[in-house]
C-alpha cells in the first residue's frame, strides 16, 4: 500500500506532473533531490529571520534583506539590487510554501477534498522553484539543462538579453499579491472552514500558475520595450506628445463606481455557478434565482464564490455569464436601457468577395506572405446581388448587420419607379458619411444588440447611419470566420449599399471595442493587403491588439484581480478564438501590433481610447509607437483609473464616469469624418 510520502514523490514524477499542468521534467531524480533540499532550507531561513529581527532596526532595509534573503544561486554582481532582492525573497517563499504543502498533505491525508489541492500546490511551487533556479543559472552564465522543465515554462534567454525589469515587475507582484497570501493561508488553514479555505486555495493557486506561465515571456521581453522605461525617459517623448490624459474623477470615486458595477458582475458569476450545481435546466434557473437573492445579501460570500468560479472556469458557464444580456430574462430588460432611435433594421449580407479562409491563410504562412501587401483579395466573386427584400430577409447563412439611423432611411428597391422619381424631385436626403461598428465580447459573446446603449446615441447625435456587424463567434466559429464576416460586410457596404438605401459613402470610419477593436485593426490590415478602399479613420476602444497568450506585458497582471477581464477568462477567450493550427505570434490578423511596417505605413488616422486599469492597456501603446515612428496620424486618449469596457457602462446603475467617455468617442468619430 502506498504511503503518503510515496504519493508526494509520485505527484512530482513526469507522468503525474504533466497530467495537471502540462509540465515535463527531463529527470525524475530532480524531484526527489529538490524535496530533500526543501525539507532543510525553510527551517534554516526561519532561524535567520528570527535572529535578524532582533538586530538594530536603524539598519537600512537593504542591509537587513541582504542578510535575510542571501541566496547564492543568483549572481548579485550582474543583476540589479531590486531584482536580486525580489528573486531571493520569492525563492524563499516558494520553498516555504512547497514544504508547507508537503506537511499539510501528510497532516490532512484523510481529508479527500484538500489532498488534490495540496498536491497541486506542491507541483506549481515546484515549477516556480525550477524557473527561479533557471534564472540563477542564467545569471551565472551556466547551462540550464539540469533544470529543464518544458517548452511552456522554460526560461532560455541568455544573460545579456534577460529582461531584468520585466522579471522584477512580475516577481514583485507575485510576492505582494499571491505568495504573501498563500503563506498565511498555509500557516492558518483549518479543516473546519473547509469550503472557505478550499476556495481561497483554488483562487491563489490559479493566479500562481498564470504568473509562472508568464515568467518565461517576461524574461524574453525585448529589453528595449517601452514599458521597461519610465514615462519620463526620452524614449517616451514621442508617445507622450500624442497621449491625452483625462481624469474623470478622484481615484477613490472611480474605484467605488467600478466596485459597484463589479458587484453586479460577481453576482452574475455566483448566480450561474450556483445554478450549475444542478443537472436539470429548470432546477438551474430556479437556483440561479435563489442564488441571486442570497448573494445580494451575502456579498462577501458572492465574491468568494465568483472568484472561485473564475479560478477554474467552465468555458460554457463563463460564456453564459457574458451572454446574460443576449438571452433569458435579462435580455428582455436590456431594451429598457436603450435610447430611442428612429431607424433600427437588420440586413443580411451575402458573401460576394474572396473569403478569408483557413487554407488561404495557412498558405500565406507557408509562402511568408501573411504580413505583406498582395493587392489580390478585393475582387468580387459573385455579382448576383440580392434584391432589397432578400437583403432584409433573415438568413443565418449571411452576415447579419444592424443599421441604426436618426432618420428613416429609404429602402430604394422597395419603392416603385414613380416613388423613386418623386423622391429625386423632392431632393431626397443622401447620406455620404457612415460609421461601421464592430462589437466586443471576447470573440465569444455579445452582439450589436447589447452595444446599442451607446451606438444609438452616436447614430442620433452624429446624424449618420451606423452599420453594426454581428460576426460569427467562437468557439463554434473560431478565427478566421468572424474576421471574414467583417470583411464581407465592409466590402458590400462600400460597393453596393447605395443600391439599397439613400447612402453613398464618401467618408467611412471603423469603430470597435475590445475584441471588436482587434477586428477593426485586423480588417484594416486586410483592406490594405487587398488593395481595397481604406477607411478614412479608425477608432479602437481598449482593443485586444495581441492574442499571443505567451507575450508578457505589465498591465496583464491587472487581470489577476479584475472581475470582468479575469486572467482565466482571457485565456479561455483566446484559446476559443485561436485554433491550434494558427500562430498568433506571427499572424497580424490576430495580433495587429505585429503588422509589418509596409502595412502600418498605409494605416488611416488612428484613434485609441483606453483606461489605465485595463489588462489590455499596454499593447495599444506599443502599436501607437510603431505607427508614430512611421509618420502616421495616431492619438491616444487615456482615462486615469478607468477599467476595461467603459463604453458599455454608460447605463443606469453603471458608471457615471462612463457617460463622458461615450461623448468623447462620439467627438473623435465626428472629427475623423471631417478629415
Amino acid at each position: 500500500m502506498q504511503t503518503i510520502e510515496d504519493k508526494i514523490k509520485l505527484c512530482l514524477t513526469v507522468e503525474n506532473l504533466t497530467s495537471d499542468i502540462n509540465l515535463e521534467l527531463t529527470k525524475e531524480e530532480q524531484s526527489i533531490e529538490m524535496q530533500q533540499k526543501f525539507k532543510e532550507n525553510p527551517v534554516k531561513i526561519d532561524q535567520k529571520v528570527n535572529e535578524f529581527m532582533q538586530e538594530d532596526l536603524m539598519q537600512s532595509a537593504w542591509q537587513v534583506l541582504d542578510k535575510v534573503w542571501n541566496c547564492p544561486i543568483f549572481n548579485q554582481a550582474v543583476i540589479s539590487k531590486e531584482l536580486y532582492q525580489n528573486l531571493s525573497e520569492c525563492y524563499y517563499l516558494l520553498n516555504k510554501i512547497h514544504q508547507n504543502a508537503i506537511d499539510l498533505t501528510k497532516k490532512f491525508n484523510e481529508v479527500p477534498d484538500f489532498l488534490p489541492r495540496f498536491f497541486q500546490a506542491i507541483k506549481i511551487t515546484f515549477i516556480g522553484i525550477l524557473q527561479l533556479e533557471q534564472i540563477g543559472l542564467i545569471t551565472n552564465d551556466k547551462d540550464i539543462e539540469s533544470k529543464q522543465i518544458n517548452e511552456q515554462y522554460n526560461i532560455t534567454q541568455n544573460r545579456q538579453r534577460l529582461n531584468q525589469k520585466a522579471i522584477c515587475i512580475l516577481i514583485e507582484f507575485l510576492i505582494n499579491h499571491i505568495l504573501s497570501h498563500l503563506t498565511v493561508l498555509f500557516e492558518t488553514i483549518e479543516v473546519r472552514r473547509e469550503k472557505y479555505e478550499l476556495r481561497q486555495l483554488v483562487i491563489y493557486l490559479s493566479k500562481l500558475q498564470t504568473c509562472f506561465e508568464q515568467l518565461p515571456s517576461a524574461a524574453q521581453l525585448d529589453i528595449e520595450d517601452i514599458f521597461c522605461y519610465d514615462r519620463t525617459d526620452p524614449r517616451w517623448q514621442g508617445l507622450n506628445s500624442i497621449i491625452s490624459e483625462v481624469v474623470l474623477g478622484p481615484r477613490e470615486q472611480i474605484s467605488e463606481s467600478y466596485g459597484k458595477l463589479a458587484d453586479g458582475i460577481l453576482l452574475a458569476n455566483a448566480m450561474i455557478s450556483k445554478g450549475s450545481e444542478f443537472s436539470s435546466e429548470a432546477a438551474q434557473q430556479v437556483m440561479q434565482g435563489f442564488g441571486a437573492l442570497y448573494y445580494l445579501v451575502a456579498k462577501k460570500e458572492a465574491k468568494l464564490k465568483a472568484n472561485h468560479f473564475m479560478a477554474e472556469p467552465n468555458k460554457n458557464l463563463i460564456f453564459k455569464v457574458w451572454n446574460l444580456g443576449e438571452s433569458g430574462f435579462l435580455s428582455k430588460l436590456l431594451p429598457l436601457l436603450f435610447p430611442q432611435i428612429t431607424y433600427n433594421t437588420k440586413i443580411y449580407i451575402p458573401q460576394l468577395f474572396k473569403p478569408l479562409v483557413e487554407d488561404n491563410i495557412l498558405q500565406q504562412y507557408k509562402e511568408n506572405k501573411i504580413n505583406r501587401i498582395q493587392n489580390d483579395c478585393g475582387e468580387c466573386l459573385n455579382t448576383n446581388l440580392p434584391t432589397c427584400q432578400e437583403l432584409l430577409l433573415k438568413d443565418k447563412e449571411k452576415v447579419s448587420v444592424r443599421v441604426l439611423c436618426h432618420y428613416n432611411l429609404q429602402e430604394i428597391q422597395t419603392l416603385s419607379l414613380l416613388q423613386q422619381t418623386l423622391k429625386l424631385i423632392q431632393g431626397q436626403k443622401i447620406f455620404d458619411q457612415i460609421v461601421i461598428h464592430i462589437h466586443g465580447g471576447g470573440f465569444v459573446s455579445m452582439s450589436s444588440r447589447s452595444h446599442q446603449t451607446y451606438t444609438r446615441k452616436w447614430a442620433k447625435n452624429l446624424q449618420v447611419p451606423i452599420f453594426s456587424i454581428d460576426y460569427r463567434k467562437a468557439p463554434e466559429s473560431p478565427y478566421p470566420y468572424g474576421l471574414d464576416d467583417c470583411w464581407q460586410a465592409y466590402m458590400f457596404i462600400m460597393n453596393y449599399i447605395d443600391k439599397y438605401f439613400n447612402i453613398k459613402p464618401k467618408k467611412v470610419v471603423l469603430v470597435g471595442d475590445s475584441a471588436g477593436g482587434n477586428l477593426v485593426a485586423a480588417l484594416t490590415i486586410q483592406i490594405i493587403k487587398s488593395g481595397a478602399r481604406i477607411p478614412d479613420g479608425i477608432l479602437m476602444a481598449y482593443p485586444a491588439l495581441c492574442l499571443d497568450i505567451k507575450k508578457f506585458t505589465p498591465s496583464s497582471l491587472i487581470s489577476l484581480n479584475d472581475p470582468l477581464l479575469h486572467h482565466t477568462v482571457l485565456k479561455l477567450c483566446i484559446s476559443s478564438y485561436v485554433p491550434e493550427n494558427f500562430d498568433a505570434s506571427l499572424d497580424p490578423f490576430m495580433s495587429p501590433s505585429i503588422a509589418s511596417d509596409e502595412i502600418l505605413a498605409r494605416f488611416p488616422p488612428t484613434r485609441i481610447v483606453l483606461g489605465t486599469n485595463d489588462p489590455l492597456h499596454d499593447e495599444s501603446f506599443r502599436f501607437a509607437d510603431r505607427l508614430l515612428k512611421l509618420g502616421r496620424d495616431v492619438k491616444i486618449t487615456e482615462y486615469k483609473w478607468m477599467p476595461h469596457g467603459f463604453l458599455s457602462f454608460d447605463v443606469i446603475q453603471g458608471m457615471k464616469e462612463a457617460e463622458q467617455t461615450v461623448l468623447d468617442a462620439q467627438q473623435i468619430i465626428q472629427n475623423l469624418l471631417q478629415f
